[in-house]
């Protein structure tokens, strides 16, 4: 019998012919996320699981561990797990390995066991060569729970606890509480991809969804003010890319400052003024990412959800641009978008006070606008526009992390 925790992913399952190059961005992700914690584990590759060996002597590290599986995006779920060997299918082998699946599961349930609590077993046969039915060894499992521990009351649907039986080719794997995952498609699958990061709410969820679809990340942040380093590492805009980061593996955050587009519109009346911002941010992004390698942006939009974010005013941002803008909460209600930031811990964060670019613009924008009218608009007010964009990259500085650490000084 061996301490492990078994894996398991969902989606990956669906790729045919390509599973195999998702299944290894997968083990490569959970190894590189466990490195980061000083944890080397033993991880073996089964067709649909992953089985990570516990030493004996890190036991006590197991908590730590489920920790940062729970962020590692491509896993489905996985559980803390006794692992036990039979060497073949033959009666005797079988014979063996049951009895001691029904011992050892009984002494699991009595050592969880809850007064008054409900139960139920699972059986998964995946290795369908083994001649017993689950059906079968899930009432043979149960009535020894019943016959010989102090669990009593069975409950099918929705029990309070459920014991966990896991038939493999030559293993069988028992646990009680899985753990949900990410799930998704593991990180870096996909193509490079730059977020748009406000510093609310809905920015740092679309770049996790991103995540989830397997894009390598990274983020673009406009300050309204130049600021250095520190003080990005010291507020909530590093703090949040430090947390997604544990999501995305490594991703480098773009700061940038606002500056020259707020110089370049001082003491003029301009309608539109948002969505003239939001369209040279974009530009800016579409610049930026030259030489980068990124396919899209990604932005936190919503639609209808605010002024600037009506259909209009986002088909307008978008036609300033060529390079693709995907926006993955398009649909989403707000409330939906405050569970996931709950969820992968950007929330609170998200709430926190910070005097993002967008605020400081006129507080009721215009809800519909024209690109061809926006683009007469630019031409009158802006002299040189393209300037505008590169005098703005110039004061580009960046800052990398990995596995929710920044790096570098």
């Amino acid at each position: 019998m061996d301490r492990c925790i078994i894996i398991h992913y969902g989606e990956i399952s669906l790729k045919g012919k390509n599973q195999p190059q998702f299944r290894k961005q997968l083990l490569k992700n959970i190894t590189l996320s466990l490195n980061s914690i000083g944890i080397k584990w033993p991880i073996q590759h089964f067709r649909g699981y992953l089985s990570l060996k516990v030493p004996v002597e890190e036991v006590g590290n197991i908590p730590l561990v489920k920790r940062k599986l729970s962020s590692v995006i491509g896993i489905s779920w996985f559980a803390e797990a006794e692992r036990y060997e039979y060497n073949g299918l033959n009666g005797k082998s079988i014979a063996n390995i049951l009895k001691l699946l029904h011992k050892e599961i009984c002494s699991m349930a009595e050592q969880v066991y809850e007064p008054g609590r409900t139960f139920r077993v699972e059986v998964r046969r995946s290795d369908k060569r083994f001649p017993a039915r689950s059906v079968d060894l899930e009432k043979e499992f149960g009535t020894s729970i019943i016959d010989k521990t102090r669990w009593k009351a069975v409950k099918l649907k929705n029990p309070d606890k459920i014991f966990n039986v896991e038939i493999q080719p030559d293993e069988v794997f028992l646990y009680t509480d899985t753990i949900r995952g990410s799930s998704g498609l593991p990180v870096n699958t996909a193509q490079k991809v730059l977020a748009m990061l406000s510093g609310g709410i809905d920015s740092p969820v679309a770049a996790y969804l991103a995540a989830r679809r397997g894009c390598h990340i990274d983020f673009l942040h406009f300050t309204a003010s130049h600021m250095n380093k520190n003080q990005i590492r010291e507020n909530k805009i590093g703090h949040l890319v430090c947390k997604l980061s544990e999501y995305t593996l490594k991703s480098t955050l773009y700061v940038l400052p606002s500056t020259y587009f707020d110089l370049a519109i001082f003491g003029k009346n301009i309608d539109y003024e948002l969505v003239l911002f939001r369209r040279f941010m974009a530009r800016v992004a579409e610049k930026l990412s030259e030489g980068l390698k990124i396919h899209a942006l990604i932005t936190g939009d919503n639609l209808a959800q605010v002024a600037s974010q009506t259909l209009p005013n986002i088909a307008s941002t978008m036609r300033a641009v060529e390079i693709p803008v995907l926006q993955p909460l398009l649909t989403y209600e707000k409330e939906e978008i405050i569970r996931v930031a709950e969820r992968i811990g950007t929330f609170d964060l998200s709430i926190q006070p910070y005097k993002d670019c967008c605020s400081i613009f006129q507080r009721h924008p215009r809800t519909i606008s024209e690109h061809n009218i926006l683009m007469e608009i630019e031409s009158e007010i802006f002299d040189d526009y393209d300037k505008i964009i590169e005098q703005t990259i110039a004061d580009v500085f960046w800052i990398e992390y990995r596995h929710g650490r920044s790096r570098g000084r």
